[in-house]
């Protein structure tokens, strides 16, 4: 097998490698250390490599998968060794390069919130919740006497920073949303049902925000009344009002709401949105953006190729990727030079797609979902 390019996916932490060679139709394996030897003998070198997690490899391509500590410039020059490639000799300066991208999981006993579990692909954190959540749990033990059992990780949205300004605001959150009242309703309601031999929880109805609940002094009231809802077009007027909210942790929800609305309504927004003094709301924007995909959004991205945050910068770079067209191939080659090496080589492979005239070539998630279609 012999590389014939190496594209990036959506995911900054998976790189797509096209080989020469195409799998039989229908083929496809997934490798990790654990299971290496049954991979072909570049697959295990490649899975060798420190910071390599995993590969998938899928009709004429290869999904490789990075801790996210770890600097793509070091991994991809490695792999291409693995493919008999030469490769130019990297400096003692070159070292692990944390991305910032955070996955956060909330471990539930029922709909009571336990604790927080924070990673980057590599280092793993948890941070526990004040003692209240502890004292609601331990009430309600001689009804659900397996907590083991009872208890589940639930993924919430990736965030991006440090640990320590991520999981504070996460337990603030927490803290907001899930009341006294509202756990205390929770416990009174499994205590109901001791001895059952299924417990059911009722599950909560949204309710309608309203602007004057969004003025009420106390933030943790406004995010509350905002993390229940379940947003559409008619709550465009409060999600414009929370873009404004003093708090990080409304603005970034309001502004991710406007992303699952879409239409052309909330790209003004958006934009807004994408000019936020919080990076962790910036990004939340681009992403939403490229959700909502609408070329419409072009010029705002451009000019986000000059974002202070990296994390920004990659995000507008894969937009024009994906969307692009040639009005954007100068600030694409200036973004060429970005000293990130994620953000260059995502500006290159948007550059090198609208000067070649193809068409955009939509994410490697969609082609393995359709791949995995045929079984």
């Amino acid at each position: 097998m012999k590389i014939k390019a190496i594209e990036p996916t959506p995911s900054p932490n998976t790189m797509k490698v096209i080989l020469n060679e195409v799998l039989p139709s229908g083929a496809r394996n997934n490798y990790t250390n654990e299971n290496k030897e049954q991979a072909p003998m570049q697959v295990q070198e490649i899975l060798k490599i420190e910071g390599i997690k995993g590969v998938y490899h899928v009709a004429d391509f290869l999904a490789v998968e990075r801790n996210a500590k770890y600097d793509w410039k070091v991994l991809l020059q490695q792999v291409r060794a693995v493919f008999g490639e030469e490769v130019l000799e990297e400096s003692e300066e070159q070292q692990l390069a944390h991305f910032g991208e955070v996955k956060v999981f909330v471990q539930m006993f029922f709909t009571i919130p336990m604790q927080v579990k924070l990673t980057d692909g590599t280092t793993e954190e948890r941070v526990g919740l004040p003692d209240r959540f502890k004292e609601s749990i331990m009430k309600v033990q001689m009804s659900a006497p397996n907590v083991v059992k009872e208890r589940k990780w639930v993924e919430q949205s990736t965030r991006y920073g440090n640990f320590e300004e991520i999981g504070k605001e996460v337990v603030e959150e927490i803290v907001a949303a899930y009341s006294e009242e509202r756990v205390n309703e929770t416990v009174k309601e499994l205590l109901n049902q001791a001895g059952a031999v299924e417990v059911t929880i009722q599950k909560r109805e949204p309710y309608k925000v309203t602007e004057e609940m969004m003025k009420d002094s106390d933030w943790k009231n406004r995010f509350a009344a905002l993390e229940q809802m379940d947003p559409t077009e008619e709550d465009i007027p409060v999600l414009k009002m929370a873009l404004d909210d003093e708090k990080v942790s409304i603005r970034r929800l309001a502004t991710a709401y406007l992303g699952m609305v879409k239409g052309d309504e909330v790209l003004p927004l958006l934009y807004k949105a994408l000019l936020d003094r919080s990076v962790s709301v910036r990004r939340t924007a681009g992403d939403c953006l490229s959700d909502v995909g609408d070329p419409a959004a072009m010029f705002v991205m451009i000019k986000s190729l000059k974002d202070p945050s990296k994390l920004v910068r990659w995000r507008a770079a894969m937009f024009l990727f994906e969307l692009g067209d040639e009005s954007a191939i100068p600030a694409l080659k200036a973004a060429q030079d970005d000293p990130e090496f994620e953000v260059a080589m995502q500006a290159r492979l948007a550059l090198e797609r609208i000067e070649g005239g193809e068409e955009a070539k939509g994410s490697v998630w969609k082609q393995m979902t359709e791949s995995r279609k045929g079984e």
